[in-house]
């Protein structure tokens, strides 16, 4: 478990652990990659889904399960779509 402290100068100040999902929203399923033009390339950006209670207590075990399936069935998807364009490729 990690604890979020705003005003600590340690390695898990909220900063930093929203600066790995690029600011995007905590409690938000980010499973799927975005994809940013810049010039002449496409850059690809792989946001951490952060979830946290805000209060510092633990999650409920069958609120965690349904966040934990929502996240494996839309990892699922992204992986499905990329196979389905890979194997149609060599068509």
């Amino acid at each position: 478990m990690v604890t979020l402290e705003y005003n600590s100068g340690m390695l898990n100040r909220l900063d930093r652990l929203t600066a790995a999902n690029y600011g995007m929203p905590i409690n938000t399923n980010l499973c799927e990659n975005r994809f940013i033009p810049h010039q002449d390339k496409m850059i690809m950006l792989q946001a951490a889904s952060i979830y946290t209670q805000g209060d510092g207590n633990s999650w409920d075990g069958q609120d965690m399960l349904e966040i934990m399936i929502q996240v494996a069935e839309t990892s699922l998807k992204a992986l499905a779509k990329d196979l389905w364009g890979q194997i149609n490729q060599y068509k």
